[in-house]
């Protein structure tokens, strides 16, 4: 089995939902012991990956990672 290019965009994209989803779970677990932007940071980090994600879609996976 290899991982396709369609599969590395499905999961980034997937990534980035649950990360949306769980933003303020994240930042609460990170106040416990950090400064409370865990869950901030990783979802402004993932949504600008969504961004990128049209410009490198007939890119090869490790193009994708690479850029995105």
């Amino acid at each position: 089995m290899s991982i396709t290019t369609v599969d590395v965009l499905d999961c980034l994209r997937q990534m980035a939902d649950v990360i949306h989803e769980n933003k303020e779970y994240l930042t609460d677990l990170d106040a416990a012991i950090g400064d409370a932007d865990h869950g901030i940071n990783m979802d402004r980090g993932f949504q600008a990956i969504l961004k990128k994600l049209p410009s490198v879609e007939d890119k090869d996976a490790g193009t994708i990672l690479k850029t995105a």
